[in-house]
């Protein structure tokens, strides 16, 4: 993730678009934050049918795969992240082309459902809440994580590089309580929450790309969450 200045606007579907080939290749230190927290997580899901909506180039896809899951979904907006994706999963992991809040997958299909980096890009996080409800089954857990809203008091904003261009990604704002509320009114109660800083790993990433004030600014605040909902009905 890239801090400087944006240049450039641009929707998600597009901006995954130029970003997909290096997206894996590029350290990241959220992404370094996230993986130390949920890993830990995602042994639950073992023997479970997973979804992973906005699965992108398959990360957790591929960590869901080598614990035992009964049966993997990833759904993503973005045809070229899924190209990634298909290049280092297996052919039992279904990739579905579409949007995660109007999938095509069948009702109470689902007893993992997972949403990593997304919500940031969704513009109706009821509509999310729905449909990850239309796909659960009784007592299925939804795992989200995310960039924490609060970063956008930090003048952070979710950007990449493309040759030589600072890329900003639009994004829609949204509060906290708002999933909270949405999760709700759903049938889903929360089981997990957890406000995450980045620690030594994420400094290293930051000193190694010559920015450690970057890492300075934020130290100790919150940068990241990771939000669990079960379905008990």
């Amino acid at each position: 993730m890239s801090h400087c200045t944006p240049v450039q606007p641009m929707q998600a579907k597009e901006a995954y678009r130029l970003w997909a080939p290096e997206y894996d290749t590029t350290p990241n230190p959220l992404l370094s934050l996230e993986q130390r927290y949920l890993e830990p997580l995602i042994s639950g899901a073992a023997g479970c049918d997973v979804v992973d909506l906005g699965c992108g180039t398959g990360r957790w896809l591929t960590k869901l795969a080598e614990i035992g899951v009964r049966s993997a979904t990833g759904v993503d907006v973005s045809k070229e992240m899924l190209e990634q994706a298909a290049n280092k999963l297996t052919a039992s992991t279904q990739l579905i082309l579409g949007d995660c809040l109007l999938t095509p997958l069948q009702p109470i299909s689902s007893d993992w459902i997972q949403a990593s980096l997304l919500l940031s890009y969704v513009d109706d996080i009821q509509g999310f809440a729905c449909e990850a409800a239309r796909i659960a089954r009784p007592g299925a857990l939804v795992l989200i994580s995310d960039v924490h809203p609060t970063t956008r008091a930090y003048g952070w904003k979710r950007t990449f590089s493309f040759a030589n261009q600072a890329i900003e990604i639009e994004t829609h704002p949204y509060q906290i309580s708002d999933l909270h509320i949405a999760m709700d009114r759903v049938g889903f109660k929360p089981t997990l929450f957890l406000e995450l800083p980045f620690g030594k790993p994420e400094r290293a990433i930051y000193l190694n790309a010559g920015r450690p004030d970057l890492f300075e600014r934020v130290e100790g605040l919150p940068v990241l969450f990771v939000a669990g909902y079960r379905r008990w009905d």
